[in-house]
């Protein structure tokens, strides 16, 4: 048995080593994901976040949980196993209270996800947003959210993402919040998620002087005829596939770091390898752009969601294979918040300067204006853990918050964890000194 991970020092100093109950049936830990290769077998303690490689003969001993042996004990000492009817989910939020109750934050907001327009160049069929009227933020309104954020921010830098809508749509709007900023000594950077067909090079400097922006996500929906299918822009002459994939190499030329997100299902998933090369020939390797794949909400809660995330694997693993895409590591510590809401230390402020906590829970769930008068506190969210979330290993690695009536959160969400902790747990084995698959 080799340790190919120490996991979390805060939880393991938590919960310390458990002392063994010799006479005790014992079981394997809920939170522990096994994963076979061709000649060992890997567990990942999604709680104490360890990682553990064990050959089979050792497995067939956990399997019995035969204490006898060091290593069965070794590992049941750090709660890979643990007692027969041991509540270990209750523990785990237990943990989890204990380690928010000793974060030390600071008082004050630190990011601002800021809506400046809800219209868009584009007409995704899949767009939660086609409903809406179309509103753009008025200079006024950009005044008084750069006030807001003179009276809430915390001290020292904070975060602002640019949402819509296209944000490009008024980049405008943008510049007068930054250079508000700027002029009053507010220290910031900037992210944004945009389809880029709106980006110049011209722009991008101006992006990166004066809005600080370090992170851009474009959003693409596969190859070309995929993609102008399924965008529809209004001036599909403008604004196209070539437009969107111009603006990821200006970004990235300007230091930028890209990610770029196909959006995929099951009509366009067959083509995706042929976005994955033309993505490789115009940007190769480069060390700012990563190319993955996301699964639209509409196919996940579709009944089939399951099957296109294993349908999709060869594609995921085709573009690591070409150096574009990546993969989620095995984080060596636990997450204490999983969203902006859990959070408590964010909002979300539309064309109107209403404030909300989430950007998909517009428009139903504002907490006020930035026009109000008085002290803005964020509230707290209410942790309410489902039932059908107590039986996954994967629960420390979402936080309860995630089925409390969140309206994006997938309702068939364990394939893809599976599938990306199998990606992960093999190229920790593959880096690995000393160890044959």
């Amino acid at each position: 048995m080799k340790k190919l991970s120490d996991g979390d020092e805060r939880v393991i100093r938590i919960v310390q080593k458990k002392t063994l109950e010799h006479d005790a049936d014992y079981r394997l830990s809920g939170f522990v994901f096994v994963h076979e290769t061709e000649r060992l077998i890997l567990l990942e303690n999604t709680f104490t976040r360890q990682v553990y490689a064990l050959s089979r003969e050792e497995w067939d001993h956990v399997q019995r949980a035969d204490l006898s042996y060091p290593y069965v004990a070794e590992l049941a000492g750090m709660t890979f196993l643990v007692e027969d009817g041991y509540d270990e989910v209750e523990r785990y939020l237990l943990v989890l209270e204990v380690m928010k109750t000793l974060e030390k934050q600071k008082d004050g907001i630190w990011k601002y996800t800021i809506l400046p327009t809800t219209a868009c160049n584009a007409r995704c069929f899949y767009c939660y947003e086609n409903d809406w009227i179309p509103v753009t933020m008025t200079e006024r309104t950009a005044d008084a959210v750069v006030d807001f954020i003179l009276r809430t921010k915390q001290e020292g830098r904070i975060q602002l993402d640019w949402f819509g809508g296209e944000p490009l749509c008024a980049p405008g709007i943008i510049s007068r919040i930054c250079r508000s900023l700027l002029d009053r000594g507010v220290e910031y950077s900037s992210a944004m998620i945009t389809n880029g067909t709106l980006m110049t090079r011209e722009l991008t400097k101006e992006a990166v002087d004066l809005w600080h922006l370090k992170s851009v996500n474009v959003s693409m929906d596969g190859a070309r005829e995929d993609y102008e299918k399924r965008k529809r822009y209004v001036r599909p002459d403008l604004h196209n596939y070539d437009k969107a994939m111009e603006a990821v190499s200006f970004l990235a030329d300007a230091g930028v770091r890209v990610s770029v997100r196909c959006n995929y299902d099951e009509e366009n998933l067959p083509r995706l390898n042929d976005f994955f090369n033309d993505c490789n020939a115009r940007f190769g390797a480069r060390d700012n752009i990563d190319v993955y794949e996301e699964q639209l909400f509409q196919s996940v809660n579709g009944g089939n969601g399951d099957a296109l995330y294993r349908a999709a694997e060869d594609s995921v693993r085709y573009a690591i294979g070409l150096g574009l895409g990546y993969f989620r590591n095995i984080s060596p510590r636990l997450r204490t918040h999983y969203c902006m809401v859990d959070g408590g230390r964010t909002v979300v402020i539309d064309p109107e300067g209403r404030i909300y906590l989430c950007e998909h829970l517009l428009p139903d769930d504002m907490h006020g204006t930035i026009f109000d008068k008085g002290d803005f506190r964020c509230p707290k969210a209410q942790i309410r853990l489902a039932d059908e979330c107590r039986s996954c290993p994967f629960l420390p690695e979402c936080t309860p918050f995630r089925k409390n009536g969140c309206p994006i959160q997938k309702s068939k969400c364990r394939t893809q964890k599976e599938l990306e902790t199998e990606r992960a747990l093999d190229e920790m084995l593959r880096c690995a000194a000393g160890i044959e698959a």
